[in-house]
C-alpha cells in the first residue's frame, strides 16, 4: 500500500509518492540563478548544499498564490540531485482508495502529462504527480 503527501497548490490538491520525498522545509530565500526555464525559481542552500527549487505553479503556467506560512518547500531526489518544489501548503500523508489512470481524452486537463494517476481520498479527487514529467526529465520541458 502506497502512501503519498497531499500538498495545495491554488484551490487545486496534488499528490507525491512518499517515496519521492527526501524533506520537507519551510519557505527559506532563494536565490536567483540565471536560467532558460522560467519555472526555476533559484537556489536555496540546504546545510551547506546547494538545491534548485522549481515553482510548481510557474510549471503549471498557473499564477502562483503569494507566499504564506503555510508554503513549504518539498525535497525530491533524483538519480543527479536533489531539487526543491515550492508549493502554497503540505497538507496531509494519504492513502488512496483507489487510483484510477488519469483522462487521456479530456481536452479540459491540459497538464495530464503531469499525471500518473487520480487517486480517491474521501469525497474528492487528488491527482497524482509524475515526478519526472513535472521535472522535466522524460525531456518534455515547455
Amino acid at each position: 500500500m502506497s502512501h503519498f503527501i497531499v500538498i495545495g497548490l491554488n484551490a487545486e490538491r496534488y499528490a507525491l509518492s512518499i517515496e519521492e520525498i527526501q524533506e520537507i522545509i519551510k519557505v527559506q530565500p532563494i536565490t536567483a540563478v540565471p536560467c532558460d526555464k522560467s519555472f526555476v525559481k533559484g537556489v536555496i542552500n540546504l546545510r551547506g548544499k546547494i538545491v534548485p527549487v522549481i515553482g510548481l505553479g510557474a510549471r503549471f503556467g498557473v499564477p502562483e498564490a503569494p507566499e504564506n506560512s503555510q508554503a513549504r518547500i518539498v525535497i525530491v531526489s533524483t538519480e543527479e540531485e536533489d531539487i526543491g518544489i515550492s508549493v502554497d501548503s503540505v497538507e496531509q500523508v494519504a492513502v488512496f482508495e483507489e487510483i484510477m489512470p488519469p483522462a487521456t481524452d479530456n481536452a479540459a486537463v491540459a497538464n495530464r502529462g503531469f499525471l500518473s494517476g487520480i487517486g480517491r481520498l474521501g469525497g474528492r479527487l487528488v491527482s497524482i504527480l509524475d515526478l519526472k514529467a513535472v521535472l522535466g526529465l522524460r525531456g518534455e520541458l515547455h
